[in-house]
């Protein structure tokens, strides 16, 4: 990881992603899909389980694909009766978030951080499933100010939503840092409309980003 660019305001404000990025959300996810997924899957289909649960996560992309295509998907593919894709979508949002974890690196980084900048959230997603994780994590109280696109009407990398986030905050662009795991929404988003940004490159995935990160703990030594 390389430290942040001379020409770099060192920022005031770090404003964080949630899912994939604090919270593992591909692990919360594979564990409610394998207690209940096979629920709704027809008797002659039953013994396909996991292959059903393999192919959720394939087509859910890390959670960059809306749940409600991953789910049609699957209902079509496993010819799934009982339930249609819609109601299965909309059950999902009253139960996601009801299972959550911490990546081990975070609590840390964020106590050491807090000393020194302000902190804020800004996830992508329902305000009910999204609300639930932030409850559920037990470090809500890190942060000054937490915000979820489906309360604002616009999601990431939309630029209003980073102005919003501006406004909120009483920054200027310039000031703020974006930290998530998802190249676009997140590091491009931010850095058009001027913030600085790090990508957290959780997964090790092949990239020429200079400012990245494997873990967080990596911005206890570039900030």
């Amino acid at each position: 990881m390389m430290p942040l660019g001379e020409n770099m305001k060192k920022p005031s404000v770090i404003v964080f992603d949630l899912d994939n990025t604090l919270i593992d959300r591909q692990r919360a996810f594979t564990e409610m899909l394998k207690e209940r997924i096979a629920a709704t899957l027809p008797e002659h289909k039953k013994e396909l389980k996991d292959q059903a649960i393999r192919d959720i996560l394939m087509w859910d992309d890390n959670g960059t694909v809306s749940r409600s295509v991953s789910f049609k998907k699957y209902c079509e593919k496993y010819e799934v009766t009982c339930m249609s894709s819609e109601e299965l979508s909309n059950y999902w949002t009253t139960i996601s978030g009801s299972v959550v974890y911490l990546f081990d690196d975070v609590k840390d980084t964020l106590l050491y951080l807090r000393k020194k900048y302000r902190m804020a959230i800004l996830t992508n997603g329902s305000p009910i499933s999204q609300r639930r994780k932030l409850e559920s994590t037990g470090i809500l109280n890190l942060f000054e100010l937490s915000v979820v696109s489906g309360e604002v009407g616009i999601d990431k990398p939309d630029s209003r939503i980073f102005d919003y986030m501006c406004e909120k905050l009483n920054s200027k662009p310039e000031e703020c840092l974006y930290v998530g795991d998802n190249y676009v929404n997140d590091v491009l988003g931010a850095r058009n409309v001027g913030w600085n940004a790090i990508y957290l490159n959780r997964l090790h995935l092949a990239s020429d980003e200079t400012q990245m990160i494997a873990s967080l703990n990596e911005l206890k030594e570039i900030l």
